[in-house]
Order: structure tokens, then sequence, then C-alpha cells
């Protein structure tokens, strides 16, 4: 596996290749550029797996970078590093079919993590081709691109469930934890879902009450604390907003 770094600051891409466990990664060869039109020279000579790249480059930033590959017909794995928690780039990041967008400056760990996060995926792409597709998702290494978007976002979904009664999740939270830009996993999460993180919280929320109310002889208050909502009387106004019932209406 060869991974390529684009940034138009030089401390910043060798901080970057200082921090990467090539070995355990089982990355070969680490290439660096400095602008975009270096790493389109790379990009035509060498073998490159993955790509980190940065936004905020001048002549041509890393969105356009990525704009210009796709009409070149070159397709690539391609996590974003920007300096800029906006909401605008995440979605054009998404549009670009990016595995990630980050947030600099990033951790050591936190950035050999989502790297390992995407060789796996790339391996696991190669090792199980999907039937080429004749729309323009389909990436050339053989899955389609909505997987990269879908991926975590399901992860994300399995996370909500088993964190349920965790007073304090919310998108914040729930994007440190899945090293991920808060308004890109947003972003991707409606995407998939049609929903928002907040809304599918409070509804999951809601079918887990219901279903302990049910199912369960424990007490409203248990029940308000194991969903989430450790306020009984703020329980009580969301349940009857959602099923025009108290919940001792509902257990009846």
């Amino acid at each position: 596996m060869n991974l390529l770094i684009t940034d138009d600051e030089y401390y910043i891409v060798q901080g970057l290749v200082g921090m990467i466990d090539k070995d355990e990664l089982g990355i070969d060869s680490i290439f660096t550029a400095y602008s975009a039109e270096q790493a389109f020279g790379i990009l035509q000579k060498e073998q490159v797996d993955l790509m980190l790249l940065d936004i905020e480059m001048p002549k041509e930033t890393g969105l356009e970078f990525l704009e210009r590959l796709n009409r070149e017909g070159i397709r690539i794995i391609t996590i974003i590093l920007s300096g800029h928690q906006r909401f605008d780039y995440a979605r054009e990041a998404i549009n670009h079919h990016c595995f990630n967008y980050l947030l600099k400056p990033i951790g050591k760990q936190s950035l050999n993590q989502e790297i390992s996060r995407a060789l796996a995926f790339i391996r696991s792409i190669r090792s199980n081709p999907a039937p080429a597709a004749e729309d323009d998702d389909t990436m050339p290494a053989g899955g389609d691109t909505k997987v990269i978007d879908s991926e975590f976002v399901h992860t994300v979904r399995s996370y909500i469930r088993d964190h349920l009664s965790d007073a304090d999740i919310n998108r914040v939270k729930i994007a440190e934890v899945m090293h991920l830009n808060p308004d890109y996993l947003s972003y991707c999460f409606h995407k998939e879902f049609n929903t928002t993180l907040t809304a599918y919280i409070a509804a999951k929320r809601m079918d887990q009450a219901k279903y302990l109310l049910k199912n369960t002889n424990l007490s409203i208050p248990e029940i308000a604390e194991q969903v989430g909502i450790p306020n009984v009387s703020y329980f009580y106004r969301q349940f009857k907003k959602v099923t025009g019932k108290t919940p001792q209406q509902y257990r009846k």
C-alpha cells in the first residue's frame, strides 16, 4: 500500500509523515506533495492507494483538485484534512466521494486509526470486488462509493443503540468517538437515513421507552434513566408529545 500526503505547508507534511506508523499499517511508501500540481504528477507516475489531502491550498484547492481528478477519470480513496469546521466543505467532500473529513491538528492515534480504517476498506473492496456499475458513483477499485458513506453511518447507528442510556449522547460526542468531523457526520447521516442525528436519537429513545413500558415492570423513573432522559418531567413531556399518552396510559 502506498500513501500520498498533499499539503502546501512543509512542516505539516513532515509532521504527518513522522506520525504515521508505516510498518504497523502495512504502508510501503509515503509520497509527499506541496501543491495539487505536484500531487497530480505523482499520481500519474506512481501507484497510490490512499491520499491525505489538504483543502486550503493556493492556486488549486483540495476540492478543486478532486474535481480535476474526477474529470481525468482518476479515482482514489481520499481523506480530507482541513483546519476549518465548515458544513459546505464537508458536503462537497462527500460529493467527491471522500472517505472522511478530518480537522487539523490531528493526533497521532486518531490519524493512524483513520488511515487503518481506510486501508482496511481498500483491502476489502479489492478482495471482494463488486460488479462494475454504469453510474458515476462507482470507483475503478471495484467498490460502490456509497459504501464509503454508509459504512460509518451504520456503525454510528449501532453506537447509538448501545449507548442509548447515555444522557450526553449527541453528534459532537459521537463524532469524537468515530474520529469524524461533526458536520461531515451529520451530512452523511442525513443523506443515508433522511433524518437528523438528533431526531434519530430522540425517536430511538421513545421506541425503547415504549418497549420497556410494554414488556417490563420497571418504574417510569427507571425507564427514563435507561433511555437517557434522567429528568422524569422532561421524559413525560417528550413521551406524550410523541405518543399522545402519558407513560402510565401507554402501559395500560
